[in-house]
């Protein structure tokens, strides 16, 4: 196995050009030093990009852009994201610990596409778009939706690697959350992750757009797309909520594992989703105040 240790964009994109499938891309290497361990990944050369400082990141210019190697620290600690992207800076600062956090990357939670990953349901109710690049056919993006096809599996091309992430800004009276269920003290993938983002209409009594997004639910993360439609243009009142939160539930595929039971996953969503709610709110109140 080759190790390459490569300090610019057009050099990865040369090997990635060369190796195409039998290459692994590596920065922290958070995901993949255990999949590489583990032989559930072969690879011929392993393409070391964490020196690509072209990659890194936070621009805000008409919407924001995140660099493919800004890590969970920085996005956790950056204020601006806090602020119109909390629900990513929650997610980015529950991401294992702090070691963790310092040199796992957004590309790389993202690409792994694991159906537990933090950062999949915040980017998805956030309409995130990726940036994905190759020597051949240049740049293209897609909605973080069609990027994610399958339990670790993507629309990512052998010779292509991410190098950013577009996230729209957000609207006038909106708030955005992520709620992770996890176990106690434990710095691991979450039992349940749920994402949430809320716009009202202007008196702020109903709900004018809608995303929920959830990881651990199923074979990859999705958006719940039956519970928005029942919640566009309604109150959010209890029943409408009520029915909702089924309808999230009916989507899922819960499966029993070393952390949680399926009838324990199936218990905590709904409370997931209402506390999410509940945090919009809030957060929309106290800023139309």
């Amino acid at each position: 196995m080759e190790f390459l240790s490569l300090t610019t964009v057009e050099e990865t994109l040369d090997k990635l050009s060369t190796y195409g499938s039998d290459a692994a891309l590596i920065a922290g290497g958070t995901h993949a030093r255990y999949m590489l361990m583990s032989s559930q990944t072969q690879a011929k050369a392993i393409l070391h990009i964490e020196r690509l400082e072209a990659l890194g990141g936070y621009v805000l210019n008409g919407s924001a852009r995140l660099g493919a190697l800004t890590n969970m620290r920085q996005i956790a600690e950056n204020e601006d994201i806090r602020v119109r992207f909390n629900s990513l800076a929650i997610a980015a600062g529950k991401c294992g610990g702090w070691q963790t956090q310092s040199v796992a990357t957004i590309g790389g939670n993202v690409c792994a596409a694991s159906p537990s990953a933090d950062l999949l349901p915040p980017l998805l109710v956030l309409e995130t778009e990726i940036e994905l690049h190759s020597q051949v056919r240049g740049s293209r993006s897609l909605s973080l939706s069609d990027f994610i096809t399958g339990a670790y599996q993507s629309a990512r091309a052998p010779d292509e690697m991410a190098t950013a992430f577009h996230l729209p800004l957000p609207a006038p009276r909106s708030a955005n959350r992520y709620i992770k269920i996890q176990r106690r003290s434990a710095m691991e993938r979450p039992i349940i992750g749920l994402a949430l983002s809320l716009e009202m209409d202007d008196s702020q009594s109903h709900i004018k757009t809608i995303r929920i997004a959830l990881s651990g639910g199923g074979p990859m993360a999705f958006r719940a797309v039956e519970a928005e439609g029942l919640l566009t243009g309604q109150a959010p009142e209890t029943e409408v909520l009520h029915a909702a939160a089924e309808a999230i539930s009916a989507r899922c595929t819960f499966r029993d594992d070393a952390r949680a039971s399926a009838t324990y996953r199936a218990a905590v969503l709904p409370r997931a989703f209402s506390h999410a709610v509940s945090e919009c709110l809030a957060a929309i109140s106290d800023n139309g105040s």
